[in-house]
């Protein structure tokens, strides 16, 4: 049975210290855009400093999100 997580953060950017955040479905855009109050780029994603990645993943578990890290 496949997994589906709410969010894909892609950890290595071209940007050093910054990874992507990327909602995967509507309930984890507008819990990005609205709860967390983060500006998405035109893809869609939401640059995140990358020493914060681990205080999104335990925010995200409070509200029943789950994350994929890659």
């Amino acid at each position: 049975m496949a997994t589906t997580y709410d969010f894909q953060i892609i950890s290595r950017t071209d940007v050093p210290g910054i990874s992507l955040v990327l909602p995967q479905n509507e309930d984890a855009f507008m819990y990005i855009t609205e709860e967390e109050e983060m500006t998405c780029l035109p893809n869609g994603s939401v640059p995140l400093a990358t020493d914060k990645v681990g205080d999104f993943i335990s925010d995200c578990g409070w509200e029943f999100y789950s994350c994929d890290l890659v």
